[in-house]
């Protein structure tokens, strides 16, 4: 519950329904809930767009501690993720953490369990030009 309302108030009325990603371990034994639990959030990113509809990650940086939780929120029109790498081309994209596609106006919990502290680039793999940066601690 409380989750529930931290999210809905960091993104109010442009959120007006909630869809809901699968539970389980991806290719790279990242976890992703798709119910709310107790697990306190460290940080939040919105996937949102500007008036031209380009997609940004904001913040485009982020810091959280080691097994830290991340709550990722598609506020924009297109289907995203949240992919480790620099980009497609990178040779460990993916190999630390893949969303996989998160649809508009859906969101993903992600529980960074498998992440050393560290520098961690991050982009949506299907639209490679949007990054961020995601910074481990201990």
């Amino acid at each position: 519950m409380k989750k529930v309302l931290i999210f809905a108030l960091l993104v109010g009325a442009s959120l007006p329904f909630l869809v809901l990603h699968s539970y389980g371990q991806n290719t790279t034994g990242s976890t992703f809930h798709k119910d709310v639990d107790s697990s306190p959030i460290e940080a939040v990113i919105l996937i949102n767009e500007d008036q031209n509809n380009t997609a940004f990650f904001e913040p485009n940086s982020i810091t959280i501690r080691a097994g830290g939780e991340i709550l990722i929120a598609n506020n924009s029109t297109s289907d995203h993720s949240v992919t480790s790498g620099s980009g497609p081309d990178d040779a460990m994209s993916g190999k630390f953490f893949n969303t996989d596609t998160i649809k508009p106006r859906g969101f993903v919990e992600y529980a960074a369990e498998n992440l050393v502290p560290g520098n961690y680039s991050f982009y949506s793999a299907t639209d490679p030009k949007i990054k961020g940066q995601l910074q481990v601690i201990p």
